[in-house]
């Protein structure tokens, strides 16, 4: 018992025999039982041992406890000085018998003085190892308050002194590992002074004991972490009772300053206000610099991956990620935090998460290095991957990860794609010299690499598009389209497709193919296997190699939703450079094989026309020679000889004819036209010529008539005016079958107008294009001449900055009109 309060509740006479009588007001049995029985069982209940004397010091009462701790009654006439050695009761020392005197039974009994708390060490048969007794004594008095006995309460200790001495003897052993532990210890009092510090802490910081004690541990602190630990630590610290890991900067005495991590618990009292604190140091200093070191090295690394082109990234065994550079987060759109942990299962699905997985597992069963293509979709379309996979080795030769590093090679193998395709175009196309078999084979070289379809266009004389080649990855498709296109032909004028390329001479791509497939023309119910190619993406390139445009390459992407890209277009414009290139060879081919023809059918004629005057003359020489060989005066007649000259001058202008029109010919083909403009009235420039061609025209039996009311002022070159005139002239003569011959000068507008009508032969439709080309004729080589006449007043009127045309019908004689400007055009 800790405390023995007024033991009044045990104020009782005691029997001369030492038995107890009990006297005042006890609850009788009625009122709910035996007083004597309660007492009883409260004495043999209690924890506590109980030993009651009278007052002469005789023992007349042992609770159970007591018996316990002491045995049974002691003899009556023990005496009080016999006490401790009877008991077995020792001082503190647990060798010195306690002196009777002082006995906490014997103060209460001899000097009526109250004991609480006294601890006595009790050694007997009983307990050979010794108790430890907490005891406490009062006076026994009686109600008039005459004492007539002592009581004495004590408690068994021994367990608690147990544990005291072994928190006593582990408290010595802290403070001996406090002090001597290879580790910088402190301790601060509440308002943050140093309490005591361990002999590490003093070695490490170089100071004395007398000269920390009592200082604030922050005093030792940089003034970073000074203001770091006021600031921040500190007050939650005294909050919360704890803190772990806190970085510091702390000082030595010589200035040296040490990175410490700090980690400290405190100690608080009832009321839960921090008393002390016990405080750990640990010196990271070289850790700090190694780590430093290595995030200085590790953020130069990250550097270097992040500014790479190629995909970095590290999985764990589990196949988690620890690290992924910029590239990888670029093209997968998930930042290193995000994907921190996750799995290639988590990121990616389907059959790239399974492509992904597989390789990995690969490079952790077999320890090597796998390398492997890879096409994985991205924002902008599939792109193909070479992906190196390789372990990661520890020290002890066991693989903790795999580092993957990821080049994106699309463009490469699109050159190797596209460049084994321009190849195997380039052969293709050199195989036929035939333009539109040319155009066919481009159109199926550009299905499936550049799209599902391919439609090739060629400008006509009206500059209009025509498609000559189509090609699909269905025929039954390709037969649709192209019985589409030859119904709607590409939309003119539309804001995408191929009339743009015409008209910006530039590559045009679009979302759509409307502008090649007209939206109106789809909207027909038969042309629904057409309609879905009009949704997808388009491509237009010109042809166009050495010159103007020759007309358009259009592709239609094979995939809705998938544009071309800069890969795409590039290739797209090489086969249509080398489409118009191979378009262009065959175009001069077919020329080259046309000139060949004309060369040889004017070689014929230019020999007939030349050889019929030089025939001519040669026989007239001959007759000459027989008539002078008849007359034996060797004198000619007169009048033959100017028969005969009359002949020889006829066949000698049209020789000079004929050698002047070769001469122009080569002069106006070179552009080498040089003008001599002058004011002059075209009307009186065709009057002198009709006048001149008056005699042909009566020998040729054509009715001429001139129609020139009114003077036509212009400003052009007289000798080629006429020349221009003499030409058509001659050639309705030649042609119009003795019919009459009408020529017409006008003016028109702000231009003059020469037209010459003829009602001979007349031209064919498919032979009007081609008339005013060199060696060319309206007619068959029976009509003579040398073809050049047509092609040399064309060249004259254009380098006028005119044109000429012809309007005929066969049979119905054929119509000539010049337009002229009346004043140069602008250089």
């Amino acid at each position: 018992m800790d405390h023995l309060e007024d033991s009044t509740w045990m104020s009782m006479p005691l029997a001369r025999e030492g038995g107890p009588r009990f006297e005042g007001r006890m609850r009788s049995d009625e009122e709910g039982g035996s007083p004597l029985g309660i007492l009883e069982a409260v004495f043999l209940s209690m924890g506590d041992g109980v030993a009651v004397v009278d007052r002469h010091g005789r023992f007349v009462l042992l609770n159970p406890m007591a018996q316990q701790i002491f045995g049974a009654l002691p003899p009556a006439d023990l005496p009080l000085s016999q006490w401790s050695r009877y008991f077995g009761i020792y001082l503190p020392d647990t060798v010195t018998p306690h002196p009777v005197e002082r006995l906490p039974l014997s103060l209460a009994l001899l000097r009526g003085e109250a004991v609480d708390q006294a601890e006595v060490f009790v050694r007997n048969q009983r307990h050979p190892n010794g108790l430890w007794l907490l005891v406490g004594a009062r006076v026994l008095t009686d109600a008039e308050g005459e004492m007539y006995g002592a009581v004495s309460v004590f408690r068994d200790i021994t367990a608690i002194k147990q544990t005291e001495a072994a928190l006593r003897a582990e408290e010595e052993k802290f403070r001996s590992l406090y002090k001597n532990t290879p580790a910088m210890m402190h301790s601060i009092d509440a308002e943050g002074r140093l309490v005591s510090v361990s002999e590490y802490w003093l070695r490490t910081l170089g100071y004395s004991r007398e000269e920390v004690l009592g200082r604030r541990s922050v005093d030792f602190f940089t003034p970073e972490s000074r203001r770091y630990a006021s600031e921040h630590v500190l007050p939650e610290f005294f909050q919360t009772g704890a803190c772990k890991d806190v970085p510091y900067q702390i000082v030595k005495k010589d200035g040296q300053v040490l990175d410490v991590l700090l980690s400290a618990i405190s100690e608080q009292d009832a009321s839960g206000r921090m008393v002390r604190s016990l405080a750990v140091l640990t010196d990271v200093t070289e850790r700090k610099r190694a780590e430093d070191a290595l995030a200085e090295s590790e953020k130069r690394l990250r550097a270097i991956l992040d500014n790479a082109n190629a995909v970095f990234f590290i999985l764990d065994r589990q196949e988690r990620y620890i690290f992924v550079n910029r590239e990888w987060e670029r093209i997968f759109h998930h930042s290193l935090q995000e994907v921190a942990g996750k799995s290639t299962a988590d990121l990616f699905s389907g059959a790239l998460a399974e492509r992904f997985r597989e390789t990995s597992r690969a490079v952790f069963e077999s320890g090597e290095l796998i390398q492997r293509e890879e096409r994985i979709p991205l924002d902008d379309g599939v792109h193909t991957h070479l992906t190196q996979k390789f372990p990661l080795i520890d020290a002890s030769g066991t693989t903790y990860a795999l580092c993957g590093i990821s080049t994106d090679v699309t463009d490469l193998k699109q050159m190797e794609l596209g460049q084994r395709f321009l190849a195997e175009a380039s052969q293709a196309l050199v195989t036929s010299l035939d333009s539109e078999t040319t155009l066919q084979r481009v159109a199926e070289l550009a299905v499936p690499t550049l799209g599902e379809l391919c439609v090739v266009s060629v400008l006509d004389r009206e500059s209009v598009l025509r498609p000559v080649a189509v090609a699909a990855s269905a025929s039954e498709g390709c037969h649709r389209v192209r019985e589409f296109l030859q119904e709607h032909p590409p939309v003119r004028g539309a804001r995408q497709g191929p009339y743009v390329v015409l008209e910006t001479g530039q590559v045009a791509s679009s979302p759509r193919a409307s502008g090649l497939l007209d939206p109106e023309g789809l909207k027909d119910a038969k042309w629904s296997a057409v309609r879905a190619l009009e949704a997808r993406a388009s491509l237009n390139v010109p042809l166009r190699a050495r010159g103007p445009i020759l007309g358009v390459l259009s592709v239609v992407s094979a995939q809705p939703g998938l544009n071309y890209g800069p890969q795409e277009r590039s290739l797209a414009v090489e086969l249509g450079l080398r489409a118009a290139f191979a378009i262009e060879n065959a175009e001069l081919y077919r020329e080259a094989q046309e000139s060949i023809r004309a060369r040889d059918e004017f070689l014929s004629i230019a020999s007939h026309e030349l050889k019929t005057p030089v025939t001519s003359m040669k026989l007239r020489v001959q007759q000459l020679g027989r008539t002078l060989a008849r007359q034996d005066s060797g004198q000619v007649p007169a009048e033959k000889v100017t028969a005969m000259l009359d002949v020889f001058g006829d066949q000698l202008r049209r020789l000079s004819h004929l050698v002047d029109h070769l001469l122009d010919v080569s002069r106006v083909n070179e552009s080498r036209v040089d003008l001599r403009r002058e004011e002059m009235d075209l009307a009186a420039v065709a009057r002198d010529v009709s006048g001149h061609l008056r005699g042909q025209m009566g020998r040729a039996r054509c009715a001429f008539e001139l129609v020139a009311p009114t003077p036509v002022i212009g400003r052009w070159d007289r000798l080629r005016m006429e020349q221009v005139m003499i030409n058509l002239l001659t050639n309705a003569m030649k042609y119009g079958a003795g019919g009459p011959i009408r020529m017409e000068v006008s003016r028109v507008g702000a231009g003059a107008r020469l037209r010459i009508q003829d009602h001979g032969v007349g031209i064919p439709l498919e032979a009007q294009s081609r008339i005013f080309e060199r060696f060319e004729r309206a007619a068959s080589r029976n009509y003579g001449g040398l073809g050049l006449g047509l092609f040399i007043s064309r060249r004259l009127v254009e380098a006028h900055g005119g044109t000429i045309r012809v309007e005929s019908q066969p049979g119905h004689g054929a119509t000539f009109i010049v337009e002229l400007p009346l004043e140069p055009p602008p250089p």
